[in-house]
């Protein structure tokens, strides 16, 4: 079967219950795709639980050392509240340093898929060098676009990337569309019916807000370089402290 499999269709393969179903999406043993407000599952996903293999791994946030990543997830997480468009932060070589937040479902498609993730990882790699040569519209690997805004450590270095997407700036040509996807199908070995069918959860932006959306990583990521900045002069403040109270 080509398409999602609904959450009824998984209770009936699995023969549990519908809280077992949340339950289970809660601490990570399925992983599923939300349409609108519908769960949905890849066959691929279900039989991998049948056979009890493990998850595929996620996103992992690359070691930051004294990057505050709880305090910028949070930041990043009601960002993706209020705009409803999906963000992650990176740092100036691509890595992650935050979890991706409202990923649209073909974007949670890519992630679950092990040559869509690697595609990822090499898109935010490739935005890292150009943001740092002062580009801030992208189109990533499965042709959606997103912004991206510097932010700076205490130091006065970029720290990091805020990227915001991923949405279309308006809807896309049917062939350009169909072309698209199926190239991705080809690529990654995936049903193209499912991949035609997680795409059509991806955000279009409305012409009349399109000024503000371009303002909104910008404004995200000046929140994430205030903390970074705070941060910097609080152990400034430890040390002076530490400093003065040393025994001769």
């Amino acid at each position: 079967m080509d398409d999602f499999l609904t959450t009824r269709q998984v209770q009936s393969i699995l023969k549990i219950d519908r809280i077992t179903i949340y339950r289970m999406l809660q601490d990570g043993r399925l992983k599923g795709v939300k349409i609108g407000s519908q769960w949905r599952f890849t066959r691929q996903e279900v039989e991998r639980l049948l056979s009890g293999e493990a998850p595929v791994e996620e996103t992992t946030p690359a070691a930051s050392g004294n990057f505050p990543t709880h305090c910028v997830q949070t930041i990043q997480n009601l960002f993706t509240a209020v705009s409803q468009i999906s963000a992650i932060c990176i740092d100036p070589q691509g890595e992650p340093l935050t979890q991706p937040t409202g990923l649209c479902g073909l974007c949670q498609l890519m992630q679950e898929i092990p040559t869509g993730r690697a595609a990822c990882r090499a898109t935010w790699q490739e935005t890292a060098k150009q943001t740092i040569s002062g580009e801030k519209f992208f189109t990533c690997h499965a042709g959606i676009q997103y912004i991206a805004a510097p932010f700076k450590d205490g130091d006065g270095k970029t720290a990091g990337f805020f990227l915001a997407g991923q949405f279309y700036w308006k809807v896309p040509e049917p062939q350009e569309r169909e072309e698209r996807l199926r190239r991705l199908s080809e690529i990654h070995d995936h049903p193209f019916e499912e991949l035609q069918q997680a795409e059509r959860t991806v955000p279009v932006i409305d012409p009349g807000v399109q000024t503000q959306v371009e303002q909104w990583p910008v404004t995200a990521a000046q929140a994430v370089e205030s903390i970074l900045q705070e941060r910097t002069h609080f152990l400034q403040r430890l040390q002076q402290i530490a400093d003065l109270t040393q025994i001769p």
